[in-house]
């Protein structure tokens, strides 16, 4: 599949960028982001910056678009569907453990975000769960824009250091 990527990204060097802002999307949002590995996307930023497709400078402020896009809708997805999803008799079985999990993150919400941006692991979860949550929209799109900057910025070093290496 990435050879086809690669393909594609030389004959049509004018949609880099978009690939970028598509894979930071996917690997941020919820229902896209526990299949797409951002080992994808920064495999696509390396090929991006060695090929010379876009400049590092324009990588990282994409990416950082692109992040923040999907952990937002996620959020949203969260604020909308996730009453839902709590009334259901899956998760009211667990309903000691949820509450639990709900008020470690109503009391570190923020932190949570910044946290939550650099583990890959949770990364399109915690958006959605602190949506079902009490935190703020404008609070939690604060503390988002903070964390993807903080990331993208590591991104950005980790792909000129990497890249370096294998370009």
């Amino acid at each position: 599949m990435f050879e086809k990527i690669e393909i594609y990204l030389n004959a049509n060097a004018e949609y880099a960028w978009l690939f970028v802002l598509f894979f930071a999307f996917l690997e941020s949002f919820i229902l896209s982001g526990l299949i797409v590995s951002s080992a994808i996307l920064f495999s696509i930023c390396i090929l991006v910056y060695n090929t010379e497709l876009m400049p590092i400078t324009a990588i990282v402020p994409v990416a950082v678009i692109g992040a923040h896009l999907g952990d937002m809708s996620g959020f949203i997805f969260g604020k909308t569907i996730g009453p839902q999803i709590m009334s259901t008799k899956v998760v009211q079985k667990r309903e000691k453990v949820i509450n639990r999990a709900q008020k470690f993150l109503d009391r570190t919400g923020s932190y949570t975000v910044l946290m939550g941006r650099f583990i890959p692991a949770i990364r399109p979860i915690v958006p959605f769960l602190l949506g079902i949550s009490d935190l703020k929209v404008i609070k939690f799109y604060i503390a988002d824009l903070i964390a993807c900057i903080c990331w993208g910025l590591a991104l950005g070093f980790l792909v000129t250091g990497i890249g370096s290496v294998l370009g």
